[in-house]
């Protein structure tokens, strides 16, 4: 078996319904789709049949590592869990941190694929090369916090562990898994995972991967340390004192953050997840408590997802101020939103499907179906089509109108590449000592990383399609590596002299741990490989092209009130000028318009959306171009 430099060479395969353990080689996939998405894609494409649904024993759960993952000092301790989605009932991902991917790879695998459902709730042990499926009916309903210690007191503590709560083996559609320094995955994995009778996954290992020049990556490494760039901190109600800064496993360190309760009990706080409750529960006791910490660590334990219950809180609040729902009804406290009563209650019905969380379980899209009376009116501009809470929308950034199109999530990567360097910018623009990203430096950027500079002024819709492209590749590229989203890429830089950074360090550090030797241009073509290969798995599973390629409606007919982060909606616009996007709604015909060049740059069908089967075979991808070409998907 082939032991590539930056791969142990082998991929884990368990098949829960005979308990039955192999390994395939991961050279079989890695030479076309590198790792992480990539590889998680093919095996999705290979062995997850169309009508298969989210739920059904046959949907692939894929674990999957890259070739960074484990190499300390550059953000890549990340890994990648892919399946189709109880969302839409198509493929879909979740990107975390932590530790847990690293130690599987150091028990040396690559990844692993699970398939089948167990008789009975299990949960699978990986100790280097002894791997077993033992017996979890006592971890039943338990926490996944809870059945995380647990299994590290049964089994050992240095074991890292990944695990669902309640409402991923009660499969509530956005179910998340939790993993070692609270790591979570959403896009409903923890229910997939549930529908598996798989409780949790422990694994250790002690395997040195191989790695082609380390000479080059000491200097690589030093140069990244170099250029890195200051990140921002996570705002936060809570007092500061308890916020403590928490890397992942051998990464440089970043706003990664846990903090510590007045109890003792300590835990990640930080992103959407650290602030989606703090407005509500300072508007009902009137002060900064520590309740919005304990209703995140509830979320985790639970494990649901804090971005759909946003859009379910709104939901809820609508539809008792508008008297469609009461709290008899309910079973729930509606009038005590922002207290921890709600939130434990709340959480309690929906994880177990009690009551009126039967019918929350589905998200709010789906409760809108089963309660009717109008309530669908109540959505308006805070919820995607796919029930999340909405950020960084094209009504302040235009290209990210292409992305959210597309994809069968919110890609936040992509959406932060765009969204955090404008956070940079208004730090900047406002004055704040030490902030280098001016409008010139944003411009620059565009030039080197999206196209051009039309692409950093919002003002218009001229390059956006381009800048698109660039992204989709380079975040593709980068899911299969796998680096983190919060350091990369290296887009601007205190130290260099236009405080512009370097688009070709991922290519460098691909080639001097892998020893493939590849360059920018050609780690985006990989990229845009995979994302090709994406496309055509939604195209399979329902998404048929350009009708599909949709945003909200919202998007077109509400103006624009405030952005998380940026509640002036301030961007850069002509030569940088800064403008005011409030009020601002997607120009319907241009937003067409600007899809049109999308897909001719692409190289698919305009009229249609579909990809061309040409163009699938000039990217490698020849088998897959028959196969849509034979089910009429491509053109």
């Amino acid at each position: 078996m082939s032991t590539k430099p930056g791969y142990t060479g082998k991929i884990l395969r368990v098949n829960l319904d005979t308990a039955n353990l192999t390994t395939v080689p991961t050279e079989i996939y890695a030479d076309r789709f590198l790792g992480g998405r990539g590889i998680a894609a093919k095996v999705h494409w290979d062995e997850v049949p169309p009508g298969v649904t989210a739920f059904d024993s046959k949907n692939r759960l894929v674990f999957m590592t890259g070739p960074i993952c484990g190499i300390p000092g550059f953000a890549g301790g990340r890994w990648q869990i892919c399946a189709k989605s109880p969302v839409h009932n198509r493929f879909s991902y979740a990107n975390l941190g932590g530790a847990w991917g690293i130690q599987l790879k150091y028990a040396g695998y690559d990844g692993l694929i699970v398939h089948g459902k167990a008789h009975e709730l299990v949960y699978l042990l990986i100790d280097d090369e002894r791997v077993e499926l033992r017996d979890a009916k006592d971890l039943t309903g338990m926490g996944a916090i809870v059945t995380r210690e647990r299994l590290k007191e049964m089994c050992d503590e240095d074991y890292r562990v990944v695990a669902i709560g309640p409402a991923g083996e009660n499969m509530v559609s956005f179910a998340t898994l939790l993993a070692d320094s609270d790591a979570s995955g959403s896009a409903g994995m923890g229910a997939v995972m549930g529908s598996k009778n798989l409780k949790a996954i422990a694994v250790r290992g002690h395997m040195k991967v191989k790695l082609a020049d380390q000479e080059r990556l000491r200097l690589l490494r030093k140069k990244v340390r170099e250029l890195n760039p200051i990140s921002l901190p996570w705002p936060t109600m809570l007092p500061q004192e308890g916020l403590k800064k928490a890397a992942c496993l051998g990464c440089t360190g970043c706003n990664r953050q846990t903090y510590t309760s007045a109890q003792g009990r300590s835990g990640k706080y930080m992103c959407q997840s650290n602030i989606f409750y703090e407005s509500r529960a300072l508007k009902y006791y009137g002060e900064v408590t520590e309740v919005p910490f304990q209703v995140t660590k509830l979320c985790d334990d639970y494990g649901l997802d804090t971005r759909a219950l946003a859009g379910i809180i709104t939901w809820l609040s609508a539809c008792k101020r508008e008297n469609i729902l009461t709290e008899k009804e309910t079973g729930l406290p509606l009038s005590k939103i922002g207290s921890l009563e709600y939130m434990e209650r709340l959480l309690y019905q929906i994880s177990f499907k009690k009551g009126f969380g039967q019918i929350l379980a589905g998200g709010t899209h789906r409760a809108v179906e089963k309660v009717k009376r109008d309530s669908g009116k109540l959505i308006s501009d805070y919820m995607t089509k796919h029930g999340d809470r909405y950020v960084y929308g094209p009504r302040l950034y235009i290209t990210t109108g292409l992305f959210n199109a597309v994809e069968p999530r919110q890609p936040i990567q992509h959406l932060h590449e765009i969204a955090d360097l404008i956070r940079h910018w208004l730090l900047c623009e406002k004055g704040k000592p030490g902030s280098y990203v001016s409008s010139d430096v944003v411009r620059g950027i565009a030039k080197k990383f999206w196209g051009g500079e039309l692409a950093a002024d919002f003002s218009t819709y001229e390059g956006k399609a381009l800048a698109a492209t660039k992204i989709q590749d380079r975040q593709y590229a980068k899911e299969s590596l796998i680096l983190c989203d919060f350091a990369w890429p290296l887009n601007h830089s205190p130290i260099t002299p236009d405080h512009v950074g370097d688009p070709t360090l991922e290519s460098q550090i691909c080639s001097a741990v892998t020893g493939l030797e590849i360059d920018e241009d050609g780690l985006n073509k990989l990229g845009e490989r995979v994302f090709n290969l994406q496309r055509a798995v939604l195209v399979r599973e329902g998404h048929k092209g350009r009708k599909y390629d949709s945003i909200e409606e919202f998007e077109f007919t509400v103006g624009l009130k405030e952005d998380v982060f940026n509640a002036d909606c301030l961007v850069p616009g002509r030569n940088g000028r800064p403008i005011s996007r409030k009020g601002m709604v997607v120009d319907k015909i241009k937003f067409e318009k600007m899809k049109d060049e999308f897909y001719a740059i692409r190289g698919w069908d305009i009229a249609s959306g579909l990809q061309k089967s040409t163009k699938l075979a000039e990217l490698g991808l020849g088998d897959v171009a028959q196969e849509l070409a034979r089910l009429g998907l491509a053109v």
